[in-house]
């Protein structure tokens, strides 16, 4: 007769230690916790801001002030050197470029990475304004913070009618539309600008 001594294995707990088994054997308070995570992420989810096409910012703000009547030339000696001087030196200023065309001049003010925009937009302004040397003729300078929108919707108005009649009611449809707080542009294309027309007999000329 043979005897076989059997020896009983080690029971392995580990597999029961884990998350999953945790929450097997704690059933309530797995429903609770997903029942909060469901909750939170519904209440997270409604208060993202989301835009089908998003504004930004380009780190830029751009000073533009026009001077009729001026060729490039008298732009960049006027209104061009005078606003590079006064935002040369300013703190958050990486590039300066600028543009002097017949009847206006334009600079541009690159951010350094990292900066605040708002603050630099303001530092520029304030400097801007301090400037007496400009030519009389030249107009109000204005400085804004370079930003690029694009647009959400298209809306075509055409018919049997005027240019001018297209044009009224064109201007309507924006009013109203502004009206709604959730838009804040509207912008007109393809329209000509007014123009006035003076007719004066050859009689009278003379």
């Amino acid at each position: 007769m043979e005897l076989h001594s059997m020896k009983s294995l080690p029971h392995d707990d580990s597999k029961k230690k884990g998350p999953i088994a945790w929450m097997a054997g704690h059933s309530v308070t797995a429903n609770l916790l997903m029942l909060v995570l469901l909750v939170g992420g519904f209440f997270l989810g409604y208060r993202i801001k989301k835009e089908v096409f998003p504004y930004f910012e380009l780190d830029r703000v751009r000073i533009t002030v026009p001077y009729p009547g001026a060729s490039p030339q008298e732009v960049e000696r006027g209104i061009i050197l005078a606003i590079e001087e006064a935002v040369q030196g300013l703190e958050g200023v990486d590039e300066v470029r600028s543009s002097a065309k017949e009847g206006v001049g334009t600079v541009t003010v690159e951010m350094i990475e990292g900066e605040n925009l708002q603050k630099l937009g303001q530092d520029i302004q304030s400097e801007v304004d301090r400037i007496t040397s400009f030519p009389e003729d030249a107009e109000e300078p204005r400085v804004v913070i370079v930003a690029r929108k694009r647009f959400v919707v298209s809306l075509a108005l055409y018919g049997d009618q005027s240019e001018g009649v297209l044009r009224e009611y064109a201007e309507y449809v924006r009013d109203r539309l502004l009206q709604d707080p959730d838009i804040t542009q509207v912008e007109l294309v393809g329209v000509r600008d007014y123009e006035i027309s003076v007719e004066i007999s050859q009689d009278k000329l003379r």
